[in-house]
């Protein structure tokens, strides 16, 4: 069951945002549950015990969507924030709350579809685990999970959402383990999960408050990287 939520004050635009959904999400034979709110308080007074995909509109009056996405991170890291907008001002602040896409209003049925796909493909994946076997023993891990992982000495730490892992194996082992789901080997000392990324600032790329340095060998390409990953963020 993916479950879909709209918040926008723009009846019109609620309107046909769903019933675009409905027709992509029934061509896919996907069971949904689609809610709607049409305010950012009042998603965050009612905000359901799951969401997928959230649709968040920036320019909400009193709490703009920008406001609300910083809200709801810090209790859900794990929502899809698609926001819709008519301007495209508020891109830079994406990295921010992990946007996973900006629409322009007015959204095309096209365009809708293609990164709704895209986006369930995403939601899908997440959902992979890796067994990394060290010199003494195996461990399973969420990729989603994994935010960055570093060089001490003989051993390499696995910083995860709720913990750290210590193993004794070599870096070219987990970074092969994890080269074809979107990680980057931005030091050779550090692999970043791309998706995890909130800011890159001079040679510093920031996960969760933590400071990754990027080698200036490798910031250009980490950057072409992310974009990759975004893909055409802002359509």
């Amino acid at each position: 069951m993916l479950s879909i939520v709209i918040c926008d004050d723009d009846t019109t635009h609620i309107d046909i945002l769903k019933k675009y959904l409905i027709e992509i999400l029934e061509d896919l034979n996907m069971n949904h549950k689609l809610l709607e709110f049409k305010s950012g308080e009042e998603l965050l007074e009612n905000y359901p015990k799951k969401i997928d995909i959230l649709f968040l509109d920036i320019q909400m009056k009193d709490l703009t969507g920008m406001d609300v996405a910083r809200k709801i991170r810090k209790f859900d890291t794990k929502v899809e924030i698609i926001f819709t907008t008519a301007v495209s001002e508020y891109i830079h602040e994406g990295y921010e709350v992990r946007a996973y896409r900006y629409l322009l209003k007015p959204i095309k049925y096209k365009n809708l579809e293609r990164h709704v796909k895209l986006c369930i493909r995403d939601l899908l994946s997440k959902n992979s685990t890796i067994s990394i076997q060290s010199n003494h023993d195996t461990i399973v891990l969420s990729v989603d999970e994994i935010l960055y992982a570093e060089v001490e000495k003989k051993n390499v730490t696995i910083h995860t959402e709720n913990r750290d892992y210590i193993i004794e194996i070599s870096m070219k082992k987990v970074e092969e383990k994890l080269l074809n789901h979107n990680f980057f080997r931005c030091h050779k000392s550090y692999l970043v999960n791309l998706k995890k990324i909130n800011s890159i600032k001079d040679k510093i790329a920031v996960i969760k408050g933590n400071e990754i340095p990027v080698s200036r060998y490798k910031i250009k390409e980490l950057k072409i990287q992310l974009a990759n990953i975004l893909g055409d963020v802002l359509c």
